[in-house]
């Protein structure tokens, strides 16, 4: 997995809409599959900043992410399920949110009477 980083602010690239970015920290960056598209994606952000005087540069970084998989083996954890494809599984930037989230997800949904449970496992 690939962010793009801007070595001014030390923040990532966040797609936003079609022209629309920010930079956040890496919890929320746009997360690229290959470097190629990472790399296409610094360049134009690079020509686009170039001619206004900026000296900021992109940086393509390599970053290993977290996804939890469902303990059941039936799917991945993202936004509206816990069954998932693994490509759209929502990603964390460090084990430790994975973690949490897992307690807290567990946690709030055992409240309910579901009974859940998922290992993080590293992408």
């Amino acid at each position: 997995m690939y962010v793009i980083k801007n070595t001014a602010t030390n923040k990532y690239y966040r797609r936003l809409g079609n022209q629309a970015h920010q930079y956040v920290g890496i919890e929320d960056a746009t997360v690229f599959r290959k470097w190629k598209q990472a790399k296409q994606k610094a360049d134009i952000l690079h020509a686009a900043i170039s001619p206004i005087g900026e000296q900021v540069n992109f940086e393509v970084k390599q970053h290993k992410f977290y996804v939890l998989k469902n303990k059941n083996d039936k799917g991945y954890m993202n936004q509206v399920s816990w069954n998932a494809p693994k490509e759209e599984a929502k990603l964390f930037a460090s084990e430790e949110d994975a973690k949490r989230e897992v307690v807290d997800l567990t946690t709030a949904m055992a409240r309910v009477g579901v009974e859940l449970s998922f290992k993080v496992e590293k992408i």
